[in-house]
């Protein structure tokens, strides 16, 4: 049986997902016996936190940040037992997410180190209900003594913040968090304050925190560093393109319009560059409209550094914002691509049949100009003959009335396999009963054919 925890970053916190009978499942937070009204005490989950390979729990309750049921069940018995499980389709409850300390990732020295060599300062962030990676109360362990860092106000500086994220590997500070935002109400404090801000302007963390004595009240030092996760995702919709839109930010599982707030434009840059579009051009604030118009409202003037959206439930103005098209309208690879092929497709059938189809017209005309003949041209049966490599072809083109009802018995080719050298002077000496014509006009000699 595979257990999970999912919606963030990290394994060691999010919605509790169950694997059974090779289907997915959130857990019901009223599994059992858990009453889904107030949290119950973390430490009920530490075998179930082992199981993952992480640290000690923290909190073990609904956190609506990983609200997104699926396939829900419920759960009876030890807590942490998947044996006892049913649908709870009919009467369905928040999901139940569980957050653990991240483990220690450290390396395996080569040698045994000194017993007596203690262990190396750290630092630790807390997350709180919204379970934000790098963001959350600061911890403070040296050696087996751990505890959260305490503070006055003045001592909250922005130097010590940056040398805190930078240590935790978080990118550079933002801001320092009430401890409200950080810690459900009614929730206690996981562990005792035991440190105090000795130096805001230290170069080692040794030498920023002195012990104290442990307690329970007092002010916890709580930050969000940059690298906080997850990011606000954002998209532009109404536009008629990806690059083009009203903006609306992710919030959960749903998304919803940002309302417009005094900024720079480096908000809209970042929201350019997440749709993957070329650089920001214009944005304009569109009307509220109606009166129940929603949406959500980041403080920060970039959306990267917005940890925490605020809900805005009353005159809500949308932003249209304008990037420019990496992909501008014409034609597109596709059509580019079809047209290539038409081409290419068009040469190779020119290729292959274009020399049949030219050897057919050529011996086509060959064959018409060969059923034309050559004959009496004129009124008095002037008369003109040539001959070719094959045989001798007559043409005759009488132009009176009489002559034209002639039949003309070499329209078509000889039908004798015995070819005549002249067969239109042949046919003229058989149809002519009168003394030839032997005037000038004739090209041809009637009486010397004759004699031949």
């Amino acid at each position: 049986m595979q257990v999970e925890l999912r919606g963030s970053n990290t394994r060691c916190q999010g919605q509790v997902m169950v694997s059974l009978d090779g289907a997915w499942h959130t857990v019901d937070s009223r599994s059992w016996g858990q009453s889904p009204d107030f949290r119950q005490d973390p430490r009920q989950a530490t075998l179930l936190c082992q199981k993952l390979k992480c640290g000690a729990p923290l909190a073990l309750t609904h956190i609506p940040y990983f609200s997104s049921p699926q396939n829900q069940i419920t759960c009876q018995g030890q807590l942490g037992s998947f044996s006892s499980c049913n649908n709870s389709k009919a009467n369905p409850g928040d999901p139940l997410s569980l957050i653990c300390l991240e483990p220690l990732e450290t390396t395996p020295p080569t040698t045994r180190p000194p017993t007596t060599t203690p262990a190396p300062p750290r630092l630790q962030l807390v997350p709180g209900p919204k379970g934000l990676r790098c963001a959350g109360v600061v911890e403070f362990y040296r050696g087996s003594l751990g505890g959260i860092v305490g503070y006055e106000d003045q001592d909250r500086t922005e130097d010590l913040g940056n040398r805190i994220c930078e240590d935790l590997q978080c990118g550079s500070f933002l801001r320092y968090l009430p401890e409200a935002t950080t810690q459900a109400p009614g929730d206690p404090r996981p562990l005792p304050i035991r440190w105090k801000i000795q130096n805001s302007s230290c170069t080692s963390l040794e030498h920023c925190f002195r012990k104290v004595q442990p307690r329970r009240d007092g002010h916890a030092l709580a930050l969000v560093c940059s690298g906080f996760q997850p990011k606000v995702q954002s998209r532009l919709v109404g536009g008629g393109g990806l690059c083009a839109g009203s903006v609306e930010v992710r919030r959960g599982g749903q998304w919803a319009a940002l309302c417009h707030s005094p900024s720079g434009t480096s908000r809209w840059e970042e929201v350019c560059q997440e749709q993957q579009c070329g650089p920001f051009n214009s944005f304009r604030v569109l009307d509220a409209g109606e009166k129940t118009s929603r949406g959500l409202l980041c403080p920060q003037d970039k959306l990267s550094q917005c940890h925490q959206l605020q809900e805005k439930s009353a005159y809500c103005k949308r932003v249209f914002v304008t990037c420019q098209d990496p992909n501008p309208a014409g034609l597109g690879a596709g059509t580019v691509l079809s047209i290539i092929l038409a081409l290419v497709l068009l040469a190779v059938l020119l290729v292959t049949c274009g020399p049949l189809v030219y050897k057919k017209l050529v011996k086509r005309f060959r064959q018409r100009k060969q059923r034309q003949w050559i004959g009496p041209t004129g009124m008095n049966q002037n008369m003109s003959f040539h001959r070719d490599h094959a045989t001798t072809v007559r043409r005759s083109q009488v132009e009176n009335s009489a002559a034209s009802n002639v039949e003309n018995e070499y329209s078509q080719p000889p039908r004798n396999s015995r070819l005549s050298a002249y067969p239109a002077l042949e046919g003229a000496l058989h149809r002519v009963s009168t003394q030839p014509d032997n005037s000038s006009d004739s090209d041809y000699d009637l009486h010397g054919a004759q004699r031949l």
